[in-house]
């Protein structure tokens, strides 16, 4: 059997009419396309302006760089991470140049735990970053509330959870700047890719600034002309904007191919996100009979968990060795990856210490005892199946 991985890209023929149009169009530097999926994507999460950039990663960094700018923060800037994320939400934190603080996280969604935030809240604290793991929204009605009562600014990390919902409400739509990757493993994908989104215009100027090298120009007509349409304001100074630099920007630039692939991608958004959530409940329902010793993915009443992945936590008691059931997986052709770890990382522990993850004993323990597995929307029902079958086979050994 093939192998069953964790990730899909799914492209169809109207990602590659989007392409080719824009390869015949002779213009491979973000124009139309580019244009088009920021603006749709970042109404879909309830933003007025999006500025797509070449990853997940860069779309956090220039969210903290234009929080910097505009709040005047230094190298003593708190800013709050959960103890469980992909090491690039901490990372971009200290690319910025900023003091990253960690919170564990919450025993049964993963998230950052709201009833341990304000231990860590200090005078020099000004930022909280929710990051919704594994597509399963934070609780951001606590989060919000916190943030109001000591004057925080929201980095919402949604690079797992595109389209997840609290209510009717969007994620992405509860911050000031939420950041979303398209990476080729991610729900939507555009190869590689990521997306900052804000109702702050003054924010989204800085952050397409910062993307194109700290450029003067960040009107739309600039960045996304076809050629034909000039900017009123290109040659209204004695250099083009275009080559006049205000600040110390970035090369986080994509391309038209890019948002030809996005734009044909969340045109299919909800084809995708019907065969993540069937494949899901699946999967749950196969796997329920084991809920005495795996710890399952549930969606709270109110809340649409997206299932980038599927993480399965090994309970404590069970007698259950991760390492001897993710290698019969894995033999079995069934990939699967660790929980997220981060403060067990070899860098991480040479920056903050060799035992500093005894301080969050809800993160360690996810550490040591979860995986996750796929159910995305190439998955047939017979990899689900077979799935299951290898998971009751172990277990019952």
């Amino acid at each position: 059997m093939n192998k069953i991985g964790v990730g899909y890209a799914s492209v169809t023929e109207l990602e590659k009419k989007y392409v080719m149009d824009a390869l015949e169009s002779q213009r491979l530097s973000q124009g139309k396309y580019v244009a088009l999926f920021e603006k749709k994507f970042s109404a879909m999460h309830g933003n007025k302006y999006g500025v797509m950039n070449n990853s997940g990663t860069n779309a956090l960094h220039i969210a903290f760089e234009a929080l910097k700018e505009v709040d005047n923060w230094d190298e003593s800037t708190e800013v709050l991470v959960p103890a469980i994320t992909f090491i690039a939400t901490s990372n971009a934190v200290i690319h910025s140049g900023l003091k990253v603080v960690f919170v564990d996280v919450d025993p049964i969604t993963y998230n950052m735990n709201p009833n341990e935030i304000e231990k860590h809240i200090t005078r020099n604290t000004k930022c909280i970053v929710p990051v919704h793991a594994f597509g399963m929204p934070c609780d951001m009605r606590k989060i919000t509330e916190i943030a109001k009562k000591h004057n925080l600014r929201i980095v919402e990390d949604c690079a797992e959870s595109h389209f997840a919902k609290i209510g009717e409400k969007p994620i992405g739509s509860f911050s000031d700047i939420s950041a979303f990757s398209t990476y080729v493993a991610h729900t939507i994908t555009t190869g590689v890719g990521g997306i900052s989104c804000t109702n702050d215009v003054h924010l989204a100027e800085i952050m397409r600034s910062l993307v194109a090298h700290g450029r003067a120009c960040t009107c739309e007509v600039c960045v996304a002309s076809d050629g034909k349409n000039v900017c009123p304001k290109r040659m209204k100074t004695d250099l083009d904007r275009r080559f006049t630099f205000e600040r110390l920007g970035f090369s986080y630039r994509v391309g038209e191919l890019e948002g030809a692939l996005g734009l044909a991608q969340i045109e299919r958004k909800d084809e995708i996100m019907n065969a993540r959530h069937k494949n899901a409940e699946i999967l749950t329902e196969l796997l329920t009979p084991y809920e005495d010793k795996l710890q399952l993915p549930r969606e709270p009443e109110g809340v649409t968990h997206t299932y980038m992945m599927y993480p399965i936590l090994i309970k404590k008691d069970s007698c259950i060795e991760r390492k001897d059931f993710i290698q019969f997986l894995e033999k079995a052709n069934i990939e699967t990856r660790p929980m997220l770890p981060l403060l067990n990382q070899p860098i991480y522990k040479k920056i903050f210490g060799e035992h500093f993850e005894d301080n969050y004993p809800v993160a360690k323990f996810i550490n040591s005892n979860g995986f996750y597995i796929g159910c995305h929307h190439g998955m047939t029902e017979e990899d689900l199946k077979y799935i299951a079958e290898n998971i009751n086979a172990y277990l019952s050994n």
